[in-house]
């Protein structure tokens, strides 16, 4: 019986949906990254970059400053990088006073997820496949590729990169020429080929850190709700995503290809409190 993997249906893609149907079973397959040409920046480099943006969206956007909850959040990410394919970045994570639902990443590491998601979503499982997603865009290097490209499009990329490790304020000005931190991630446009790919690398993440990757359909499904219920008005989270279906479909196909383990975790009483701890928290700051 023919067996084929991802990579070898690929090269037979111009067969169309033909090949899909030629082949009795696929296995499954990570993705495996591969460093883009165009980027030169060594992972000191990144995390320096990571870092001048960090501390410049830090001082747009309401960070929320709890010990519990910036413990909690970073034991998920912890064990979700330690079993991804950067495991060496020095990984971060705080939480935004937020209702819009979100959760993005920087370069180097550093990742920031919304009161508002949190809100949304109904179990610990989608919040660690929305977490496991967004490391897996900085395994990918999704963000820090678009970003040298705009600052190659604007011509200071140089100025950028010779002043990483220099707090001359040069970096910081380019910043604020551009809009600040928040204004130039907003803009980052990511493809389809990079949301299911970010989907996938986080779906095994999950599994090798002992989550159900089921999490992943539970926080897709509550996403294609969300769209539905937006009808003419599509929600700012989804509206750079491909359709949620699309993205759904390949999860659901990937976990007929693998073997969940029977202890592997979906919830727990500490995501509850920590929900919880949510409505203690202040109401975000209104929007100027």
């Amino acid at each position: 019986m023919a067996i084929w993997n991802r990579r070898e249906m690929l090269q037979k893609a111009g067969m169309g949906v033909a090949v899909l149907t030629l082949a009795p079973r696929l296995i499954a397959e990570e993705p495996h990254v591969t460093v883009s040409p165009l980027n030169k920046l060594s992972d000191v480099d990144e995390i320096a970059l990571g870092r001048r943006f960090a501390a410049q969206l830090e001082r747009e956007a309401p960070i929320v400053d709890n010990v519990l909850i910036d413990h909690y959040l970073g034991k998920i990410v912890e064990g979700l990088a330690a079993q991804s394919q950067r495991p060496n970045l020095p990984y971060s994570i705080k939480l935004i006073n937020s209702h819009e639902p979100n959760a993005f990443s920087l370069p180097g590491g550093f990742l920031y997820v919304n009161r508002g998601l949190v809100e949304l979503i109904g179990s610990e499982g989608e919040l660690v496949a929305a977490l496991a997603h967004e490391i897996g865009r900085l395994v990918a290097r999704h963000a820090v590729n678009q970003l040298l490209a705009s600052f190659a499009a604007q011509r200071v990329l140089k100025p950028v990169l010779d002043n990483l490790d220099q707090q001359n304020g040069v970096v910081e000005g380019i910043l604020a020429k551009y809009g600040g931190a928040l204004a130039m991630l907003a803009k980052l446009q990511f493809s389809r080929r990079d949301e299911g790919q970010a989907d996938l690398l986080g779906f095994y993440e999950m599994l090798r850190a002992g989550w159900d990757p089921n999490g992943f359909v539970k926080l897709l499904t509550r996403f294609e709700d969300l769209e539905k219920t937006s009808g003419s008005t599509p929600n700012p989270f989804l509206s750079d995503h491909p359709p949620t279906p699309e993205r759904l479909e390949a999860i659901q196909h990937e976990l007929t290809l693998v073997t969940i383990p029977s202890g592997a975790a979906s919830d727990s009483m500490k995501f509850k409190v920590f929900k919880s701890a949510l409505g203690l928290l202040p109401e975000p700051p209104r929007k100027p």
